[in-house]
């Protein structure tokens, strides 16, 4: 273990001493497979989801010289009700960085709350929505040269046992938009992606540039039940603002289109970009539409020089197409703080809480990783 490393606290380094286990400190430099794990742990999600594990191993498949750190995250969550199942992410870099391989696997069953499509719905048309859910999706990105990359992929979403818990007279939101609302619906895409990441290490970016930009079709070739496309463009920049203290400055900007007959739990909304991390503050899909804009941008310090303690703040907006102008015309901002200990300083992992505030929403996130 360097010098640098050495320096470094970690929660690990505490159990070390606490379990009289020392001696076993720089035997943790030898092992290629890094752990964090929270063996117990919650998520708000409006009051949705409890996440009862969350693991991140992390390694390297190549030379640590030439080779960026690799990834899977394990989360299988339940509310004990209406919510439960696994949602499993790779991101493997191979050797020498010149292949990246990403994904999701989910299967779920979920109870959701949608209020329609816009920014400015009404919590007066909050409509249950059950659902059972699997998604595979498979990317495979090659190096061109530096850190641009192109690949293509495979996306399944597949909905079934699809049942609308709406109770007051007339339609309800969901089966008035009328595409998807049924008992099941399959859409099968392939995708072309093109892939800038020049990040050391995409856990806890330090610095670097990412921007991931896929389109999607679901052609009737492929036995879909709806003829669909999308574009969704991802752009995050991390700027150090000390060279003698870890202070960074981290920003997020997505735009999510989709077009043609989207089903309706296919849309842009609250927390279902790639990776579920968008719009703290705000419940699973509290606004959707056909087109999103979404900012966010948060301040990381480290609060002890050992690099244990640290917070953050932030602030994020979301913006969505209306139904009938089908134009952006409403921003719903949040903003929170949270607090950060180092898991495990091999990997740069911290363990995450974070308060969001919404409008009239609010919720709390305990997490292993950064958000973005």
């Amino acid at each position: 273990m360097d010098s640098a490393m050495a320096a470094q606290k970690d929660l690990v380094d505490i159990f070390l001493k606490i379990t009289g286990w020392e001696t076993k400190k720089e035997n943790r430099g030898k092992n290629n497979l890094i752990f964090s794990v929270i063996p117990l742990a919650s998520t708000a999600n409006g009051g949705k989801q409890v996440v009862v594990s969350s693991v991140n191993a992390a390694f390297y498949a190549g030379p640590k010289s030439t080779t960026k750190i690799s990834n899977v995250y394990f989360i299988p969550y339940t509310n004990f009700s209406s919510r439960s199942g696994f949602i499993i992410t790779p991101n493997i870099w191979f050797s020498g960085s010149n292949w990246n391989a990403n994904g999701e696997l989910r299967i779920a069953q979920n109870g959701i709350e949608t209020y329609g499509l816009g920014t400015n719905t009404s919590k007066e048309n909050k409509n249950e929505v059950d659902y059972q859910y699997i998604r595979v999706y498979l990317n495979l990105n090659r190096r061109i040269f530096g850190s641009f990359y192109l690949g293509a992929g495979y996306n399944l979403d597949y909905f079934y046992n699809v049942k609308d818990n709406w109770t007051h007279s007339g339609s309800s939101p969901f089966a008035t938009y009328g595409i998807g609302t049924g008992s099941q619906t399959t859409s099968t895409g392939l995708t072309f992606n093109i892939l800038i990441d020049s990040r050391k290490n995409s856990i806890n970016a330090s610095d670097g540039f990412y921007s991931l930009l896929v389109f999607r079709a679901n052609p009737p070739a492929l036995n879909n039940d709806y003829s669909w496309s999308s574009i969704y463009f991802d752009n995050r920049k991390y700027i150090p603002l000390s060279s003698s203290w870890r202070s960074i400055l981290a920003i997020w900007g997505i735009y999510w289109g989709t077009f043609g007959d989207v089903p309706y739990l296919n849309l842009p909304g609250s927390r279902l970009d790639l990776g579920g991390r968008t719009a703290r503050g705000y419940s699973l899909m509290r606004y959707c539409g056909k087109q999103m804009l979404y900012g966010e941008m948060e301040w990381r310090i480290d609060i002890t020089s050992n690099g244990l303690w640290g917070a953050v703040a932030f602030a994020n907006a979301q913006s969505y197409t209306e139904l009938v102008s089908n134009r952006f015309e409403y921003v719903k901002p949040a903003a929170g703080f949270g607090l950060r200990v180092k898991f495990n300083k091999r990997s740069n992992t911290n363990l995450a809480l974070d308060f969001a505030f919404g409008q009239n929403s609010f919720g709390w996130y305990l997490n292993l990783g950064e958000f973005f």
